[in-house]
Protein backbone atom coordinates (compact mmCIF):
# COMPACT_ATOMS: atom_id res chain seq x y z
CA UNK A 1 0.00 0.00 0.00
CA UNK A 2 1.55 3.71 -0.94
CA UNK A 3 0.54 6.81 0.68
CA UNK A 4 1.98 10.31 0.72
CA UNK A 5 3.76 11.20 4.10
CA UNK A 6 5.22 14.85 3.43
CA UNK A 7 6.12 17.07 0.28
CA UNK A 8 8.92 19.43 0.10
CA UNK A 9 9.31 23.23 -1.68
CA UNK A 10 12.69 25.05 -2.19
CA UNK A 11 13.22 27.94 -4.81
CA UNK A 12 10.19 26.52 -7.29
CA UNK A 13 7.88 29.15 -8.63
CA UNK A 14 6.61 31.27 -5.46
CA UNK A 15 7.92 29.33 -3.17
CA UNK A 16 11.67 30.48 -2.28
CA UNK A 17 12.26 29.15 1.67
CA UNK A 18 12.31 25.24 1.54
CA UNK A 19 8.48 24.82 2.97
CA UNK A 20 6.84 21.33 3.72
CA UNK A 21 3.57 20.58 3.71
CA UNK A 22 3.31 17.00 6.34
CA UNK A 23 0.60 14.68 5.92
CA UNK A 24 1.64 13.07 9.31
CA UNK A 25 -1.57 13.58 11.50
CA UNK A 26 -0.85 15.71 14.74
CA UNK A 27 -1.97 13.87 18.31
CA UNK A 28 -5.75 14.88 18.41
CA UNK A 29 -7.55 12.18 19.15
CA UNK A 30 -11.02 13.68 17.38
CA UNK A 31 -11.87 12.48 13.95
CA UNK A 32 -9.91 9.31 14.21
CA UNK A 33 -11.51 8.16 11.13
CA UNK A 34 -9.77 10.81 8.53
CA UNK A 35 -6.81 9.15 9.32
CA UNK A 36 -4.38 5.68 8.04
CA UNK A 37 -1.91 4.47 9.62
CA UNK A 38 1.19 2.98 8.07
CA UNK A 39 3.43 -0.18 8.39
CA UNK A 40 5.12 1.98 11.22
CA UNK A 41 1.98 2.83 12.71
CA UNK A 42 2.59 6.25 12.11
CA UNK A 43 -1.13 8.13 11.66
CA UNK A 44 -1.33 9.85 8.07
CA UNK A 45 -4.42 12.17 6.82
CA UNK A 46 -6.33 10.91 4.34
CA UNK A 47 -7.07 14.26 3.23
CA UNK A 48 -5.75 17.45 2.79
CA UNK A 49 -7.11 21.11 2.30
CA UNK A 50 -5.31 23.70 0.92
CA UNK A 51 -6.97 27.37 1.55
CA UNK A 52 -5.73 30.80 0.44
CA UNK A 53 -5.83 33.72 -1.42
CA UNK A 54 -5.82 33.51 -5.33
CA UNK A 55 -1.94 33.53 -6.44
CA UNK A 56 -1.00 32.45 -2.80
CA UNK A 57 0.50 29.22 -3.92
CA UNK A 58 -1.93 26.39 -3.84
CA UNK A 59 -2.34 25.27 -7.26
CA UNK A 60 1.92 25.49 -6.94
CA UNK A 61 1.63 22.75 -4.54
CA UNK A 62 -0.43 20.53 -6.62
CA UNK A 63 2.36 21.59 -9.56
CA UNK A 64 5.09 20.47 -7.85
CA UNK A 65 3.71 16.97 -7.10
CA UNK A 66 2.98 17.24 -11.15
CA UNK A 67 6.25 18.11 -11.95
CA UNK A 68 7.94 15.42 -10.25
CA UNK A 69 5.47 12.60 -11.57
CA UNK A 70 6.12 13.65 -15.02
CA UNK A 71 9.83 14.36 -14.57
CA UNK A 72 10.45 10.86 -13.20
CA UNK A 73 8.03 8.74 -15.67
CA UNK A 74 9.80 10.70 -18.66
CA UNK A 75 13.11 9.48 -17.27
CA UNK A 76 12.30 6.36 -17.59
CA UNK A 77 11.43 6.79 -21.44
CA UNK A 78 14.03 7.65 -24.26
CA UNK A 79 14.68 12.15 -24.47
CA UNK A 80 17.06 13.63 -26.61
CA UNK A 81 19.82 15.02 -24.69
CA UNK A 82 18.69 18.72 -26.25
CA UNK A 83 15.00 17.82 -24.28
CA UNK A 84 14.68 20.54 -21.76
CA UNK A 85 13.39 19.81 -18.23
CA UNK A 86 9.71 20.67 -18.19
CA UNK A 87 8.13 22.46 -15.15
CA UNK A 88 11.01 22.84 -12.73
CA UNK A 89 10.67 26.26 -12.70
CA UNK A 90 12.78 28.81 -10.02
CA UNK A 91 11.41 31.67 -7.78
CA UNK A 92 11.63 34.31 -10.19
CA UNK A 93 11.43 37.90 -8.00
CA UNK A 94 15.33 38.15 -7.50
CA UNK A 95 18.50 37.58 -9.74
CA UNK A 96 20.12 34.92 -7.43
CA UNK A 97 16.99 32.52 -7.30
CA UNK A 98 16.17 32.89 -10.72
CA UNK A 99 19.92 31.10 -11.56
CA UNK A 100 19.61 28.26 -8.98
CA UNK A 101 17.89 25.23 -9.11
CA UNK A 102 14.32 24.25 -8.05
CA UNK A 103 13.70 21.61 -5.64
CA UNK A 104 10.89 19.09 -4.81
CA UNK A 105 11.61 16.58 -2.43
CA UNK A 106 8.41 13.42 -1.77
CA UNK A 107 8.46 11.40 0.98
CA UNK A 108 6.02 8.19 0.48
CA UNK A 109 5.32 4.77 1.38
CA UNK A 110 4.97 1.70 -0.65
CA UNK A 111 4.68 -1.30 1.42
CA UNK A 112 6.38 -1.52 4.21
CA UNK A 113 9.23 0.84 2.78
CA UNK A 114 9.40 4.88 3.00
CA UNK A 115 11.13 6.74 0.33
CA UNK A 116 12.30 9.97 -0.40
CA UNK A 117 13.18 11.02 -3.75
CA UNK A 118 14.71 14.92 -3.42
CA UNK A 119 15.20 16.35 -6.97
CA UNK A 120 17.28 19.95 -7.26
CA UNK A 121 17.32 21.17 -11.47
CA UNK A 122 16.96 23.78 -13.99
CA UNK A 123 15.51 23.51 -17.27
CA UNK A 124 18.76 22.05 -18.82
CA UNK A 125 19.98 19.48 -15.92
CA UNK A 126 19.39 17.85 -12.60
CA UNK A 127 21.68 18.97 -10.40
CA UNK A 128 20.99 16.88 -7.31
CA UNK A 129 19.03 13.81 -6.86
CA UNK A 130 18.62 11.13 -3.78
CA UNK A 131 16.90 8.25 -3.15
CA UNK A 132 16.78 6.88 0.44
CA UNK A 133 14.48 4.37 1.77
CA UNK A 134 13.83 3.71 5.25
CA UNK A 135 12.73 0.19 5.87
CA UNK A 136 10.65 -0.98 9.15
CA UNK A 137 12.66 -2.92 11.94
CA UNK A 138 11.25 -5.89 12.75
CA UNK A 139 11.81 -5.69 15.74
CA UNK A 140 8.41 -4.86 18.43
CA UNK A 141 9.67 -1.08 18.75
CA UNK A 142 9.11 -0.83 14.88
CA UNK A 143 11.89 1.80 14.40
CA UNK A 144 12.72 2.74 11.03
CA UNK A 145 16.27 1.76 9.31
CA UNK A 146 17.70 4.63 6.88
CA UNK A 147 19.77 4.03 4.05
CA UNK A 148 20.93 6.48 1.03
CA UNK A 149 20.17 3.97 -2.03
CA UNK A 150 21.65 6.77 -4.39
CA UNK A 151 23.00 10.28 -4.45
CA UNK A 152 23.97 12.09 -7.64
CA UNK A 153 25.14 15.38 -7.70
CA UNK A 154 26.76 17.34 -10.53
CA UNK A 155 29.92 19.25 -9.83
CA UNK A 156 30.61 22.18 -11.77
CA UNK A 157 34.20 22.49 -11.62
CA UNK A 158 34.68 19.42 -12.88
CA UNK A 159 31.81 19.34 -15.08
CA UNK A 160 30.42 15.65 -14.21
CA UNK A 161 28.14 13.82 -11.62
CA UNK A 162 29.40 12.42 -8.69
CA UNK A 163 27.34 9.59 -8.12
CA UNK A 164 26.81 6.82 -5.19
CA UNK A 165 24.38 3.83 -5.94
CA UNK A 166 23.20 1.01 -2.89
CA UNK A 167 23.56 -2.49 -4.65
CA UNK A 168 20.01 -3.00 -3.46
CA UNK A 169 18.93 -0.79 -6.99
CA UNK A 170 20.83 -3.42 -9.43
CA UNK A 171 23.13 -5.68 -10.12
CA UNK A 172 26.65 -4.25 -10.61
CA UNK A 173 26.67 -4.38 -14.42
CA UNK A 174 23.03 -2.00 -14.08
CA UNK A 175 24.00 0.19 -12.25
CA UNK A 176 27.96 0.93 -13.49
CA UNK A 177 25.28 1.59 -16.97
CA UNK A 178 23.14 3.72 -15.56
CA UNK A 179 26.04 5.97 -14.03
CA UNK A 180 27.75 6.04 -17.75
CA UNK A 181 24.18 6.65 -19.67
CA UNK A 182 21.93 9.16 -17.38
CA UNK A 183 21.97 12.39 -19.35
CA UNK A 184 22.09 15.28 -17.85
CA UNK A 185 18.58 16.07 -18.36
CA UNK A 186 17.24 12.45 -17.11
CA UNK A 187 16.74 11.50 -13.50
CA UNK A 188 18.84 8.25 -12.57
CA UNK A 189 15.91 6.64 -10.77
CA UNK A 190 14.00 6.56 -14.26
CA UNK A 191 17.27 5.18 -16.00
CA UNK A 192 17.19 2.72 -13.46
CA UNK A 193 13.95 1.77 -14.00
CA UNK A 194 13.86 0.99 -17.50
CA UNK A 195 16.47 -1.25 -16.79
CA UNK A 196 14.44 -3.05 -14.67
CA UNK A 197 15.96 -2.14 -11.23
CA UNK A 198 13.02 -3.87 -9.09
CA UNK A 199 13.09 -0.70 -6.27
CA UNK A 200 13.18 1.71 -9.27
CA UNK A 201 10.14 0.05 -11.21
CA UNK A 202 7.93 0.36 -8.50
CA UNK A 203 8.56 3.74 -7.61
CA UNK A 204 7.82 4.48 -10.96
CA UNK A 205 4.95 2.91 -11.16
CA UNK A 206 3.82 5.03 -8.00
CA UNK A 207 4.31 7.97 -9.54
CA UNK A 208 2.81 7.27 -13.00
CA UNK A 209 -0.37 5.38 -11.47
CA UNK A 210 -0.51 6.17 -8.23
CA UNK A 211 -0.52 9.78 -8.52
CA UNK A 212 -3.42 11.19 -10.20
CA UNK A 213 -4.66 14.85 -11.23
CA UNK A 214 -7.76 15.98 -11.30
CA UNK A 215 -8.86 19.59 -12.99
CA UNK A 216 -5.14 20.88 -13.43
CA UNK A 217 -4.44 23.39 -15.66
CA UNK A 218 -8.59 24.24 -16.60
CA UNK A 219 -9.40 22.26 -19.00
CA UNK A 220 -12.24 19.42 -19.00
CA UNK A 221 -9.71 16.27 -19.96
CA UNK A 222 -9.87 15.41 -16.18
CA UNK A 223 -13.25 15.34 -16.37
CA UNK A 224 -13.85 13.34 -19.93
CA UNK A 225 -11.08 10.72 -18.75
CA UNK A 226 -13.13 9.69 -15.16
CA UNK A 227 -16.40 9.82 -17.28
CA UNK A 228 -15.12 7.43 -19.69
CA UNK A 229 -13.89 5.65 -16.54
CA UNK A 230 -17.26 5.47 -15.20
CA UNK A 231 -18.54 4.01 -17.98
CA UNK A 232 -15.67 1.13 -18.69
CA UNK A 233 -15.75 0.09 -14.90
CA UNK A 234 -19.59 0.42 -14.89
CA UNK A 235 -19.82 -2.42 -17.26
CA UNK A 236 -16.81 -4.17 -15.92
CA UNK A 237 -17.47 -4.57 -12.36
CA UNK A 238 -20.69 -4.62 -10.67
CA UNK A 239 -19.93 -3.70 -7.53
CA UNK A 240 -18.36 -0.28 -8.94
CA UNK A 241 -21.46 -0.08 -10.92
CA UNK A 242 -23.96 -0.30 -7.87
CA UNK A 243 -21.90 1.99 -5.49
CA UNK A 244 -21.85 4.52 -8.27
CA UNK A 245 -25.42 4.89 -9.09
CA UNK A 246 -26.37 4.63 -5.39
CA UNK A 247 -24.09 7.42 -4.53
CA UNK A 248 -25.23 9.47 -7.83
CA UNK A 249 -29.12 8.50 -7.16
CA UNK A 250 -28.92 9.46 -3.18
CA UNK A 251 -26.79 12.52 -4.19
CA UNK A 252 -30.20 14.21 -4.96
CA UNK A 253 -28.75 14.68 -8.48
CA UNK A 254 -32.26 13.55 -10.05
CA UNK A 255 -30.57 10.32 -11.52
CA UNK A 256 -32.18 7.35 -10.63
CA UNK A 257 -29.49 4.55 -12.68
CA UNK A 258 -26.75 4.75 -14.50
CA UNK A 259 -26.49 3.06 -17.58
CA UNK A 260 -23.81 2.59 -20.23
CA UNK A 261 -24.28 2.96 -24.19
CA UNK A 262 -22.08 2.91 -26.94
CA UNK A 263 -20.89 6.63 -28.10
CA UNK A 264 -19.36 6.98 -31.66
CA UNK A 265 -17.01 9.83 -32.22
CA UNK A 266 -14.68 10.53 -35.28
CA UNK A 267 -10.60 11.52 -34.78
CA UNK A 268 -8.08 12.64 -37.27
CA UNK A 269 -4.77 10.27 -38.23
CA UNK A 270 -2.12 12.05 -39.21
CA UNK A 271 0.95 9.66 -41.14
CA UNK A 272 4.20 11.97 -42.83
CA UNK A 273 3.11 9.03 -45.91
CA UNK A 274 -0.39 10.56 -46.11
CA UNK A 275 -1.20 14.63 -47.52
CA UNK A 276 -4.34 14.01 -45.72
CA UNK A 277 -5.50 13.22 -42.46
CA UNK A 278 -7.64 10.10 -42.39
CA UNK A 279 -10.84 9.62 -40.73
CA UNK A 280 -11.02 7.21 -37.63
CA UNK A 281 -14.30 6.39 -36.49
CA UNK A 282 -14.22 5.36 -32.57
CA UNK A 283 -16.34 3.72 -30.34
CA UNK A 284 -16.71 4.20 -26.45
CA UNK A 285 -18.90 3.04 -23.62
CA UNK A 286 -20.70 6.34 -22.18
CA UNK A 287 -22.58 7.28 -19.42
CA UNK A 288 -26.36 7.75 -20.08
CA UNK A 289 -28.47 9.14 -16.96
CA UNK A 290 -31.97 7.70 -16.44
CA UNK A 291 -34.49 9.62 -14.79
CA UNK A 292 -38.52 9.61 -14.54
CA UNK A 293 -40.77 12.41 -16.37
CA UNK A 294 -43.24 13.53 -14.20
CA UNK A 295 -45.98 10.67 -15.58
CA UNK A 296 -43.28 8.31 -14.02
CA UNK A 297 -42.28 7.08 -17.30
CA UNK A 298 -38.28 6.56 -17.59
CA UNK A 299 -36.49 9.19 -19.85
CA UNK A 300 -32.49 9.21 -20.78
CA UNK A 301 -30.47 11.76 -20.50
CA UNK A 302 -26.70 12.13 -22.20
CA UNK A 303 -23.73 13.52 -20.96
CA UNK A 304 -24.52 17.04 -22.54
CA UNK A 305 -27.99 17.05 -20.84
CA UNK A 306 -26.90 16.73 -17.36
CA UNK A 307 -25.86 19.63 -15.19
CA UNK A 308 -21.82 20.47 -14.82
CA UNK A 309 -21.52 20.11 -11.13
CA UNK A 310 -23.53 16.65 -11.33
CA UNK A 311 -20.88 15.69 -14.05
CA UNK A 312 -17.86 16.49 -11.96
CA UNK A 313 -19.61 14.88 -9.05
CA UNK A 314 -19.76 11.71 -10.59
CA UNK A 315 -15.73 11.53 -12.40
CA UNK A 316 -14.49 13.00 -8.60
CA UNK A 317 -15.87 10.14 -7.22
CA UNK A 318 -14.61 7.74 -9.91
CA UNK A 319 -11.09 9.31 -9.76
CA UNK A 320 -11.09 8.37 -6.19
CA UNK A 321 -12.81 5.56 -6.06
CA UNK A 322 -12.12 3.35 -9.16
CA UNK A 323 -11.14 0.10 -8.76
CA UNK A 324 -8.40 -1.25 -7.86
CA UNK A 325 -5.66 -3.15 -5.18
CA UNK A 326 -3.02 -0.16 -4.46
CA UNK A 327 -3.92 2.73 -2.70
CA UNK A 328 -4.26 6.30 -4.41
CA UNK A 329 -3.02 10.18 -4.14
CA UNK A 330 -5.44 11.89 -6.11
CA UNK A 331 -4.61 15.74 -6.21
CA UNK A 332 -7.57 18.41 -6.99
CA UNK A 333 -7.65 21.59 -8.13
CA UNK A 334 -10.77 23.71 -7.13
CA UNK A 335 -12.67 20.69 -5.49
CA UNK A 336 -15.80 22.72 -4.64
CA UNK A 337 -15.87 24.25 -8.30
CA UNK A 338 -19.83 23.77 -9.47
CA UNK A 339 -20.74 21.70 -6.34
CA UNK A 340 -23.01 22.84 -3.84
CA UNK A 341 -21.03 22.34 -0.63
CA UNK A 342 -23.43 20.23 1.11
CA UNK A 343 -22.51 17.91 -2.02
CA UNK A 344 -18.49 18.67 -1.33
CA UNK A 345 -18.86 17.71 2.16
CA UNK A 346 -20.39 14.58 1.53
CA UNK A 347 -17.17 13.50 -1.38
CA UNK A 348 -15.04 14.55 1.73
CA UNK A 349 -17.00 11.94 4.27
CA UNK A 350 -16.84 9.36 1.35
CA UNK A 351 -13.29 9.78 1.27
CA UNK A 352 -12.98 9.38 5.01
CA UNK A 353 -15.65 6.42 5.34
CA UNK A 354 -13.84 2.82 5.35
CA UNK A 355 -16.98 1.69 4.03
CA UNK A 356 -16.53 3.63 0.63
CA UNK A 357 -12.92 3.99 0.97
CA UNK A 358 -11.22 0.67 2.43
CA UNK A 359 -7.99 1.37 0.98
CA UNK A 360 -7.93 4.38 2.41
CA UNK A 361 -6.78 6.64 -0.84
CA UNK A 362 -5.76 10.35 -0.13
CA UNK A 363 -6.85 13.57 -1.40
CA UNK A 364 -4.90 16.70 -1.65
CA UNK A 365 -7.04 19.52 -2.90
CA UNK A 366 -7.38 23.10 -3.15
CA UNK A 367 -10.68 25.15 -2.40
CA UNK A 368 -12.10 28.35 -1.23
CA UNK A 369 -14.75 26.90 0.41
CA UNK A 370 -14.68 27.48 3.94
CA UNK A 371 -18.17 25.55 5.22
CA UNK A 372 -15.17 23.08 4.88
CA UNK A 373 -13.63 24.45 7.82
CA UNK A 374 -15.07 22.71 10.93
CA UNK A 375 -13.74 22.24 14.23
CA UNK A 376 -16.19 19.02 14.64
CA UNK A 377 -17.34 18.24 12.07
CA UNK A 378 -15.75 17.42 9.28
CA UNK A 379 -11.83 18.30 9.31
CA UNK A 380 -9.33 17.97 11.50
CA UNK A 381 -6.51 20.94 12.04
CA UNK A 382 -3.72 18.55 10.71
CA UNK A 383 -5.94 18.44 7.34
CA UNK A 384 -6.43 22.22 7.13
CA UNK A 385 -3.41 24.28 5.34
CA UNK A 386 -2.76 27.91 4.65
CA UNK A 387 -0.97 29.03 1.46
CA UNK A 388 -0.15 32.70 2.07
CA UNK A 389 2.75 34.72 -0.03
CA UNK A 390 4.19 38.27 2.04
CA UNK A 391 4.94 41.48 0.14
CA UNK A 392 8.21 40.37 -1.56
CA UNK A 393 5.69 37.36 -3.77
CA UNK A 394 7.26 34.74 -1.22
CA UNK A 395 4.57 31.81 -0.66
CA UNK A 396 4.46 29.63 2.67
CA UNK A 397 1.91 27.04 3.82
CA UNK A 398 1.41 26.34 7.61
CA UNK A 399 -1.25 23.41 8.90
CA UNK A 400 -3.82 25.09 10.90
CA UNK A 401 -2.52 23.07 14.05
CA UNK A 402 0.48 24.87 14.01
CA UNK A 403 -1.19 28.37 14.87
CA UNK A 404 -1.41 27.10 18.61
CA UNK A 405 -2.59 30.42 19.97
CA UNK A 406 -5.34 31.21 17.42
CA UNK A 407 -6.68 27.55 16.89
CA UNK A 408 -7.77 27.17 19.87
CA UNK A 409 -10.09 23.56 20.19
CA UNK A 410 -13.52 25.66 20.82
CA UNK A 411 -12.49 28.17 18.47
CA UNK A 412 -14.80 29.19 15.33
CA UNK A 413 -12.36 28.24 12.72
CA UNK A 414 -14.04 29.12 9.96
CA UNK A 415 -14.86 33.03 11.09
CA UNK A 416 -10.85 33.44 12.68
CA UNK A 417 -10.01 32.15 8.71
CA UNK A 418 -12.35 34.70 7.17
CA UNK A 419 -11.49 37.40 10.27
CA UNK A 420 -7.43 37.18 8.57
CA UNK A 421 -6.82 35.33 11.86
CA UNK A 422 -4.22 32.79 9.88
CA UNK A 423 -3.55 34.78 7.01
CA UNK A 424 -4.22 33.65 2.91
CA UNK A 425 -6.56 36.16 2.55
CA UNK A 426 -6.55 39.54 -0.33
CA UNK A 427 -5.26 42.61 1.55
CA UNK A 428 -7.29 45.33 -0.28
CA UNK A 429 -6.03 48.69 -1.63
CA UNK A 430 -8.02 51.68 -1.34
CA UNK A 431 -10.02 51.43 -4.79
CA UNK A 432 -11.26 47.68 -3.53
CA UNK A 433 -11.52 49.07 0.01
CA UNK A 434 -13.75 51.93 -0.11
CA UNK A 435 -16.08 49.85 -2.77
CA UNK A 436 -20.01 50.43 -0.81
CA UNK A 437 -23.69 49.35 -1.98
CA UNK A 438 -25.01 53.16 -2.90
CA UNK A 439 -27.48 54.41 -0.39
CA UNK A 440 -30.14 55.30 -3.04
CA UNK A 441 -30.95 52.95 -5.89
CA UNK A 442 -29.15 54.03 -9.55
CA UNK A 443 -31.96 56.05 -11.35
CA UNK A 444 -31.47 54.58 -15.44
CA UNK A 445 -32.30 57.61 -17.37
CA UNK A 446 -34.09 56.55 -20.89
Amino acid sequence: MAMIVRLTVENYKSFLESTTLDFVAGPAKKLSGNLIRNPNKERLVKSMALYGKNASGKTTILDALYALKMFVVFSSQDQKPTTRIPRFEPFALNDSSSKRPARIAITFNIGSNRYTLDVAATSERVWNESLKVQRTSKQPSRKWTSITLMDRSWDSVQKNYLTKIHPDLGTELMLAAAKEQTPPNRLMVGKLGSMNSEIASRIIQWFDEDLSFYDMHRNNNSENEALATAARFHQQDPTFATLLDRLSRDADTGIRELTVDDETSFELLYSESEKKPEINKVIKPALVFRHFTQDGSEIFFSRQQESSGTLRFIALLTAILQPGERRRLVCIDELSASMNPVLVQRLIRIVHSKRYNPLGHQILFTTHDTHLIDPDELLRRDQIAICDKNRYGCSSVRRLDEFQDEARSDANLQKQYLDGRFGGLPMFGPTLEDVEADEEPLEIIS
